[in-house]
């Protein structure tokens, strides 16, 4: 019996396998477009947290990114900045404001928000240099309020034992600095008790908890005096104005020019001196003075790029650069701590 050749057989395994060949190679262009479209859609997911319509809804969001209270008020700021900044192909004006705020609230790097936002360093500072000079505008919510509205606004606490007159509660405060190279600017913004290099800022606030002054940074060796009576802040009160300060503004004398008065907290050594009737006095000025600090901590809480050590750059001026950058920085983050709600009970 003869033996037939599958030849229809081997046609078939021939056809099949230069079928799978082309498959393959179909199946490789497939492959290949959906790996390109994961990698796109895992990009846009690691955006989508940081878009408008992912805030919309999301005031706890709101506020852990950039320290303000609800989306309403994000879209105030918003509406405000937004023609001032530049229009980027990789960032809408909404990602913009993010990155400016967040890096101001959580003090992120700019490694951290590049790669948060699917962007380059460099961008990152781009848009933070930009965006601090487009934002500055919003400082205007830093004012010393008319002495009818400090009536209006003045808190039970602060009228049972001052009246109405009280203006201001003044404080300075230390924001570090990196280490400058010169010796010279090394000594000037050293902070001897505290081993760090700063500067300081002068903080004054109404008794309502709004921030109303903030002044230019200064090198740490100027005296919180010295600070004050350089400053334009006596420019702002009114004959028979109170200022409280804590006790390294012995400036009662110079309060007295401008027909006001500086009540200063006594040193813990003159308490003994002090009759029944101050004693009492004197604690409940600590108790209200102590708002100022509540508030500094306050803006250093939610705006923690005051907690941290600033570059050097921020701190630079030249013939084009009039304020340096941390001066811009302070008040903005001041101004935006001002649209939360007070601090200070009524």
């Amino acid at each position: 019996m003869e033996t037939q050749t599958p030849v229809k057989e081997t046609m078939d395994t021939s056809t099949q396998t230069e079928m799978c060949a082309a498959d393959i190679t179909v199946l490789e262009a497939q492959a290949e477009n959906n790996n390109k479209e994961l990698a796109k859609a895992r990009q846009e997911a690691a955006q989508i947290k940081f878009t408008q319509e992912s805030f919309a809804k999301d005031d706890k969001k709101v506020e852990f990114y950039t320290g303000l209270p609800t989306f309403t008020i994000l879209m105030v700021v918003f509406n405000y900045v937004q023609d001032k900044l530049p229009t980027r192909h990789s960032l809408t004006h909404f990602q913009q404001l993010l990155i400016i705020l967040m890096k101001l609230r959580l003090a992120a790097s700019h490694e951290d928000l590049a790669y948060r936002f699917l962007v380059s360093d460099s961008t990152i500072s781009r848009v933070f240099n930009t965006g601090i000079d487009a934002l500055y505008g919003i400082t205007k919510l830093i004012a010393w309020p008319e002495r009818e509205v400090l009536w209006k606004t003045m808190p039970m606490q602060f009228r049972q034992t001052f009246g109405k007159r009280v203006a201001v509660i003044i404080d300075c405060f230390e924001v570090f600095c990196d280490r400058p190279t010169s010796l010279d600017a090394r000594t000037q913004t050293l902070l001897n008790y505290k081993h760090h290099n700063t500067i300081k800022f002068l903080l004054g606030v109404a008794p309502s908890g709004a921030i109303s002054f903030v002044s230019a940074a200064w090198e740490d060796r100027g005296t919180d005096k010295t600070i004050t009576l350089s400053s334009n802040f006596f420019d702002h009160l009114l004959p028979g104005d109170v200022i409280f300060a804590d006790r390294g503004f012995e400036m009662k004398d110079d309060a007295g020019c401008y027909g006001c008065e500086a009540e200063i907290l006594a040193m813990t050594s003159e308490k003994a001196q002090l009759s029944a009737l101050d004693v009492e006095k004197t604690r409940e000025f600590a108790h209200l003075r102590i708002h100022v600090e509540r508030v500094i901590g306050a803006v250093r809480q939610k705006y923690q790029i005051l907690s941290h050590a600033v570059p050097l750059e921020y701190m630079m001026t030249n013939a084009e650069i009039q304020a340096p950058k941390i001066d811009k920085i302070a008040r903005i983050c001041c101004a935006l701590f001002n649209l939360n709600e007070s601090i200070v009970s009524w």
